[in-house]
C-alpha cells in the first residue's frame, strides 16, 4: 500500500468527534484520532456528518462516496473505519491492523464501559471538563444496585473536582466511592481531600471520632513526606530557592522573577484544566 500525503484540502471549519473535546481539520488529522482513540470509538463516529465534512470541507468526493455506501449497507464500526484507513493510506499494514484489532475488543464492551473508558482518557489527557461531564452522565444513566460501577464513577468525580482545587467536594465523591466499593486508593484521597480542606486541629479530631482509618491516615502522612520529598528535589522548587536567595542581592530582580514564574504555573495549570467551549 502506498503512502498518500497531503491528501484532501485542509477544513476551513473543522470537525468535532462528539464528546472528545477536540477539533479536526483534515482526513490526516482524523486517521492519527481514529488510532490514538481506536479503543474509545462508538457507532456514532459513522454519521452523515462526518461524510459531508469529508466531501465539502475536504475535497474527498470518492471517499465521501464509498462511507456513504457503507453507511446505507449498515456496516459495522471496524468495516467503516477500514474504508477510511484503506483509502487514505497513512498507516503501514501493521499498524491498520492493529487499530482495527482495538475497535474489535471494544466491540465486546458495554456502552457504559466504553464512555467510562472515554472519560478516563479525557482525563488522562488533563481534559478535566469533558471528564467530568462524562462521568456525571454516567452517572445519572447507572442503576444503582451497579455498586462497583457508581464507585469508578464517584472516584472519576473527585479526581477531577480535586485537580480543580474543589477539596471539600472532591472529599464527598471519594467518600460515597469508598462506601460503594471499599476501595482503599478512594479512602486515601477522601483523607487527602479532608486533609487539604480543613483547618488542622479540625481534621484530626475527624480522625479522633473515626479510629477505625486512624491507621490509613498514617499511611498517608507517610506519602505525603514522599511527596514533599519529591517536591523539594524538583525543579520548580529549587528555581523558588534560587529565586528567594535573590532577593538579598537585588529585591527588584526578586520580583520580577518571582511573578514571572508565578504566570508560567498559571499559564500550565490553564492549559491543564482548559475546559473547551463546546462542552459548556
Amino acid at each position: 500500500m502506498s503512502i498518500r500525503l497531503c491528501l484532501g484540502e485542509y477544513a476551513k471549519n473543522g470537525y468535532e468527534p462528539e464528546n472528545m473535546g477536540i477539533v479536526i481539520y483534515s482526513v490526516e488529522e482524523l486517521c492519527f484520532f481514529i488510532r490514538e482513540n481506536a479503543c474509545l470509538l462508538e457507532e456514532g463516529l459513522m454519521n452523515e456528518a462526518l461524510i459531508l465534512w469529508l466531501e465539502k470541507e475536504c475535497g474527498l468526493v470518492s471517499l465521501a462516496e464509498e462511507l456513504k455506501k457503507a453507511l446505507r449497507k449498515k456496516v459495522s464500526l471496524k468495516a467503516f473505519v477500514d474504508i477510511l484507513l484503506e483509502y487514505t493510506g497513512f498507516f503501514s499494514p501493521r499498524e491498520k491492523k492493529e487499530i482495527l484489532e482495538s475497535i474489535m475488543e471494544n466491540s465486546s464492551m458495554t456502552i457504559s464501559q466504553k464512555r467510562k473508558a472515554k472519560a478516563d482518557a479525557l482525563l488522562e489527557r488533563g481534559q478535566i471538563g469533558l471528564a467530568g461531564r462524562e462521568y456525571g452522565r454516567l452517572l445519572e444513566q447507572t442503576e444503582h444496585h451497579e455498586k462497583e460501577q457508581r464507585s469508578r464513577l464517584y472516584h472519576g468525580c473527585g479526581v477531577c473536582l480535586a485537580r480543580l482545587f474543589y477539596f471539600e467536594a472532591a472529599g464527598n465523591y471519594f467518600l460515597k466511592a469508598y462506601q460503594l466499593g471499599g476501595r482503599m486508593d478512594s479512602l486515601q484521597q477522601y483523607l487527602l481531600a479532608l486533609r487539604l480542606s480543613r483547618p488542622e486541629e479540625e481534621y484530626l479530631e475527624y480522625l479522633r471520632e473515626n479510629e477505625e482509618i486512624y491507621e490509613d491516615s498514617l499511611r498517608l502522612e507517610e506519602e505525603l513526606e514522599k511527596w514533599k520529598a519529591d517536591w523539594q528535589e524538583s525543579h520548580n522548587a529549587s528555581l523558588l530557592e534560587r529565586i528567594r536567595l535573590e532577593k538579598q542581592a537585588d529585591p527588584r530582580s526578586y520580583q520580577d522573577r518571582l511573578k514571572e514564574r508565578i504566570e508560567y504555573l498559571k499559564d500550565a495549570y490553564r492549559e491543564m484544566v482548559t475546559i473547551q467551549s463546546h462542552a459548556n
